[in-house]
């Protein structure tokens, strides 16, 4: 029954070349479009190396105080003795790093006047680097020590220890001018990674400056300064139990203070990944657009179909005249739509990774990037979730068979005289 079914779908398939190939290309664009999607949405959401904690880590925005009264004298900013006291004795967070706001992130770099170059410079501390994973190519990270003494070091991407050591064994020791005069000990060496890996790119990590980020501890009751905070949660700890641990600290922390009020925004990762400053769940936007990519094309099938169906009564009333019946030949023409999104489907599947493949800087890209033109490396489960796969054609098989149903039925309920008739 099934090979003759084949059969028939191969003749269908001859007789009618646009309509098949219109049913095959909307699913597959259709899963094509939703499988970009989700792959965008694990690039930016999923625990990936360099940023491996992304699932149950927190950033700080700068803050800002205000005099209490009247919410004037208002000032961005956050010190690092504000910082400390929110962030330093957090039950739920594991890891705590204490970074300088960058502004645009760039700096002067250069071993000599005519190789000074503009780079991303990033002022952190040492758990910085417990936060984020690099590969040291040599050297090693930032030590508790070195962030206590204020020591003049830097750890640099191979690219920067290339273009001005000639190799990365070669950088090690030697001094790398950061800003006018500002030199610094390079002491690691890490593979450069992606600018689309927004939070933890950089060309070089030099020791946060306490004077920047304790910036006037005169003003505002010590609460302006140049602070920024990355954290992370404590494994089985939740993120929202860590947020109410520092709002709690906030509230602590404004109780004491006789003029001002400080706020600080907190923002998970997938938060800050999709610029959502309203709080909304990503998830619920990806939802949403996944449902309006399988169900607007759903709809125009079924009317693509209706039309399809109509023109082939006489096909049907035949077989009824052989004694098909309805059942019989609705089961065919389901089986035939089946058919067709399963084809639509791999179809779609080797579009989303090809496009992926070939415009994948693009479509991963964001405001953020720099050098979003560089190539990378992405992790081979980022192109295929077996899972999500499965899921976005059952769901995509399940609407058009769903679209099917009314111009199938409608169909396979024809009789022979209506069929004669024309109707």
């Amino acid at each position: 029954m099934l090979k003759q079914y084949f059969i028939q779908i191969i003749q269908l398939w001859k007789g009618n070349p646009l309509f098949s190939m219109i049913s095959v290309l909307a699913t597959a664009f259709t899963i094509a479009f939703v499988m970009i999607l989700c792959m965008v949405y694990t690039f930016r959401t999923a625990d990936m190396p360099p940023e491996i904690n992304r699932s149950r880590t927190l950033y700080s925005d700068g803050g800002y105080s205000y005099l209490t009264k009247d919410r004037s004298n208002a000032n961005p900013g956050m010190s690092k003795s504000v910082a400390k006291a929110i962030f330093g004795n957090l039950q739920n967070a594991e890891t705590v790093s204490y970074i300088l706001r960058k502004g645009e992130g760039m700096g002067f770099v250069s071993t000599a006047p005519s190789n000074r170059e503009k780079k991303m410079v990033s002022p952190v501390d040492d758990n910085f680097f417990k936060i984020f994973s690099y590969e040291f190519l040599a050297g090693q990270p930032f030590s508790v020590g070195q962030v206590a003494a204020e020591s003049k070091v830097a750890i640099v991407t191979d690219r920067v220890a290339r273009q001005y050591f000639g190799s990365v064994e070669n950088a090690i020791g030697k001094d790398l001018t950061v800003g006018m005069s500002n030199n610094c000990r390079i002491v690691g060496v890490v593979k450069a990674v992606s600018s689309l890996y927004s939070k933890a790119y950089s060309d070089v990590w030099i020791i946060a400056d306490p004077v920047s980020l304790d910036w006037g501890p005169q003003y505002s009751e010590g609460l302006r300064g140049m602070c920024e905070v990355v954290l992370t949660a404590k494994e089985g700890a939740s993120i929202k139990a860590l947020r109410r641990e520092i709002e709690q600290n906030i509230r602590r922390l404004n109780a004491g203070k006789r003029e001002y009020t400080f706020e600080l925004r907190m923002t998970s990762h997938s938060e800050s990944s999709f610029y959502n400053k309203k709080k909304v769940n990503p998830i619920r936007i990806f939802v949403v657009l996944v449902l309006v990519l399988l169900m607007v094309p759903a709809i125009n099938m079924s009317g693509l179909l209706s039309a399809q169906m109509k023109k082939r009564i006489p096909e049907i009333a035949i077989r009824k005249a052989y004694g098909a019946s309805s059942g019989k030949v609705a089961s065919q023409l389901l089986f035939e739509n089946l058919i067709l999104t399963v084809v639509g489907g791999t179809v779609g599947l080797f579009l989303a990774v090809a496009a992926m493949l070939l415009f994948k800087n693009i479509l991963l890209a964001d405001l953020t990037a720099v050098n979003a033109n560089t190539s990378f490396y992405l992790p081979a489960r980022l192109f295929f979730d077996p899972v999500i796969f499965v899921l976005v054609f059952l769901f995509c098989l399940i609407i058009n068979l769903l679209s099917a149903i009314v111009p199938v039925w409608s169909a396979s309920r024809t009789t022979i005289i209506q069929a004669i008739k024309g109707e």
